[in-house]
């Protein structure tokens, strides 16, 4: 009798043993099926995939990178609270996983939400002081809220770390030219175009420097050059229409936020523009 209890026991380990490795081993081939979708742009269907493998352990630590993958497809769709509950989930499961952070920063960013993009980008940097991403974003958030003495000290710090980080020298260029340093944002200006005289951007940032300083002959050969560069750049029609908007050239200023519009700039952006030709 007693064997026949020990027997029993055995047999049930056993049987549970066998379940668990094929469990497992369904799960792995259910995440390397996802992996080869989400390769090919399958998304519907690394979608439903992961969804399906998930359920298959619901507390699997290892969820925490199909939340993310989860979350990624929501947000190309446009679904942002989906995406921002699924990078909740991950982050539940893995609360150290930095790039969940890092994504749903960036989420909040997109939809102007800097207070939670800011919360998440602090969490990243107190694990990572050195996250380059962490601290450009994390600037440009101070830079907006003109926190400037915070902003510097991040773009500073990025820069120690990555000398030639280009995003970074233009946002320090930019936070210059906010923060009453014309010459130090002229300089640095210069030098980035310099370095880099195909970028679009470089150009569009200097015409703001000198539609602020009045000089709308130089302000023009920037705005000229940049739509060389990028002529369907949403960005280049609103940086012109800003400018035309400070020559008192309001036809042209109210076309170029049309133009914007068409291609892709939100109604935020052509806002204040708009706001000014009334």
């Amino acid at each position: 009798m007693v064997m026949r209890r020990l027997l029993l026991i055995l047999y049930s380990s056993l049987f549970t043993l066998h379940s668990s490795l094929l469990h497992a081993q369904l799960y792995e081939q259910s995440v390397r099926a996802i992996v080869e979708a989400l390769a090919v742009d399958s998304l519907d269907k690394a979608k439903g995939m992961i969804e399906q493998t998930i359920r298959l352990d619901p507390m699997r630590k290892s969820n925490a990178v199909l939340y993310q993958y989860l979350g990624g497809i929501y947000q190309q769709r446009g679904d942002n609270e989906k995406a921002l509950e699924a990078y909740a989930k991950g982050i539940d499961l893995s609360p150290t996983s930095l790039d969940l952070y890092l994504n749903r920063a960036s989420l909040y960013l997109g939809l102007n939400n800097d207070k939670r993009a800011l919360s998440d980008y602090n969490k990243v940097l107190e694990a990572e002081p050195d996250n380059e991403e962490a601290l450009f974003y994390r600037a440009f958030i101070h830079s907006q809220g003109r926190r400037y003495k915070e902003a510097r000290a991040d773009y500073n710090n990025l820069l120690k770390l990555n000398p030639m980080h280009e995003d970074a020298r233009l946002g320090l260029a930019v936070l210059n030219s906010k923060d009453g340093r014309p010459k130090e944002a002229q300089e640095q200006l210069d030098a980035l175009i310099r370095f880099y005289p195909t970028h679009a951007k470089h150009y569009l940032a200097r015409c703001g420097l000198y539609e602020k300083r009045k000089e709308y002959e130089k302000a023009k050969k920037d705005i000229d050059m940049a739509f060389e560069l990028e002529p369907n750049s949403p960005d280049c029609y609103l940086t012109r229409a800003s400018l035309y908007l400070a020559m008192k050239k309001k036809r042209l200023a109210q076309q170029d936020c049309k133009t914007a519009i068409r291609l892709g700039a939100t109604p935020e952006q052509v806002a204040s523009i708009l706001g000014a030709l009334k």
